[in-house]
């Protein structure tokens, strides 16, 4: 199982990821994803391994999944090793059929990095490595990490992917800002194509990739990329060719990411779950502000579903138009 990631480039070329985002990943949105790209790599939004080993819950609440989202990566954090080695034990249980441990050390928010975790380890590569060997000695599956360029300019990039792989992690992300940037700038792959020079491992690019096609730009001699951002409201974006759907195409969406987060969250987690992911959809549709409010503030599926289905009426004639591709403007839909 160690040589998963490197079995799966022989299979399939380049490699392409839904990046782990927390508080957006979750199963439904996954399963939208992959409805729509079976082909691509899922890593879960990031868990603690201290909760995991301390929960009654959180186990069986996150790491059970449909098939549709496998082979599925469960990304957690912590600081120290053995917890970690713990926290696999309970992973790769049978029963929950995960196909691999992602270990966080990109995240960049404050809390995340005064606590030791996250892209802290970038200054703290001791640890750094200790977390990837404890973990490999704990189980039998692939380890990977996901890091950034450096903590704020002043780590060796070079180095610290080369004790990562030391230490057995068997493949490895960076996300193309520091975690000083967070988010701010443009990623920049630069010192990530010079990594691949001085490591055996596959290595995997992140940040600013919109689609499928950009990323396919700029992966160059890389083994693949991960979509983050580019995916909301938008599962076509793992597609080749700048694939833009139809209005049909997108209500229908719409309505199976609805369903499956009724069938996974909680009422209340539902309704403020769904709310974020449905304006998104129709971000390129000419007249989503006649909907805006009712979409944000929905308080059920039945709602939800009544409110697709009141578009796919309004506007049938133009359910094979491609909002994308500015195929519904205004002046038709007052003409019409």
């Amino acid at each position: 199982m160690k040589d998963f990631w490197k079995k799966q480039i022989e299979k399939q070329g380049k490699l392409v990821f839904l990046a782990p985002m927390d508080g957006y990943w979750d199963s439904a949105y996954r399963q939208s994803m992959k409805r729509v790209a079976p082909d691509i790599f899922c890593i879960s939004e990031f868990y603690s391994a201290d909760g995991l080993v301390h929960s009654k819950f959180l186990g069986d609440a996150v790491l059970p999944h449909t098939p549709i989202e496998d082979p599925l990566i469960i990304q957690i954090f912590w600081k120290d090793p053995e917890m970690f080695a713990r926290a696999a034990k309970i992973i790769e249980n049978p029963k929950y059929n995960i196909a691999g441990i992602d270990v966080n050390m990109w995240c960049p928010a404050k809390k995340v990095v005064k606590s030791g975790h996250g892209s802290s380890l970038l200054i703290n590569e001791d640890t750094a490595f200790q977390i990837v060997e404890s973990l490999n000695k704990a189980t039998k599956l692939p380890i990977s990490v996901k890091t950034r360029l450096s903590f704020d300019g002043n780590q060796d990039l070079i180095k610290f992917a080369k004790g990562l792989e030391n230490a057995g992690c068997s493949l490895l992300t960076v996300h193309g800002r520091t975690a000083k940037q967070a988010y701010t700038w443009h990623a920049d792959f630069t010192n990530i194509r010079e990594v691949k020079k001085h490591i055996q491992i596959p290595l995997i690019c992140n940040g600013d990739i919109k689609n499928f096609d950009d990323g396919m730009q700029k992966v160059w001699d890389l083994d693949g990329f991960m979509i983050g951002r580019g995916s909301f409201g938008n599962p076509w974006a793992f597609l080749k060719g700048s694939y833009q759907p139809t209005l049909a195409e997108i209500l229908e969406a719409m309505e199976f990411h609805a369903l499956k987060l009724v069938e996974t969250k909680w009422e209340k987690k539902w309704n403020l779950e769904i709310r974020k992911h449905l304006v998104q959809y129709l971000r390129h549709f000419p007249w989503v502000k006649a909907y805006r409010k009712r979409l944000v503030t929905t308080e059920s599926f039945d709602n939800t579903s009544s409110i697709i289905t009141e578009i796919r009426t309004d506007f049938h004639d133009f359910l094979q138009k491609r909002p994308g591709l500015n195929e519904i403007e205004q002046e038709d839909l007052e003409n019409s």
